[in-house]
């Protein structure tokens, strides 16, 4: 497995444990669309990141929970596309957000310093 498909493999199980989380209390997109909305509003967060969150908040007022829960657990390439810019770590157990961390910096490559 190369870094980034590593890299993809975390995001998916970290969306994995966060649409856990919403289906146990739905409530908690609540959270993360306050958080949304707060850096949207945030005149100094870059445009590339507020058209990222944008699109989020627009899958969740037009598809609300089931639309987010398929997002959250969609392979294919789009899938792959809004995981890399997911709004959710907010409502993550930090301790679960820390072990899956944990594991995969575990599968980085690891550089040699110049010229060794």
């Amino acid at each position: 497995m190369n870094w980034h498909d590593a890299i993809d493999e975390r995001n998916l199980e970290m969306d994995q444990v966060i649409a856990r989380e919403l289906r146990a209390d739905p409530s908690k997109l609540d959270i993360a669309v306050a958080w949304i909305e707060r850096f949207l509003a945030d005149p100094d967060y870059s445009i590339h990141s507020k058209d990222a969150l944008t699109e989020w908040l627009d899958l969740i007022r037009s598809r609300g929970l089931p639309g987010v829960l398929a997002a959250l657990e969609d392979r294919s390439e789009e899938g792959h596309r809004m995981r890399q810019n997911s709004p959710f770590a907010v409502i993550m157990p930090q301790d679960e957000r820390r072990k899956i961390l944990t594991h995969y910096e575990a599968l980085r490559p690891r550089t040699h310093p110049a010229g060794v």
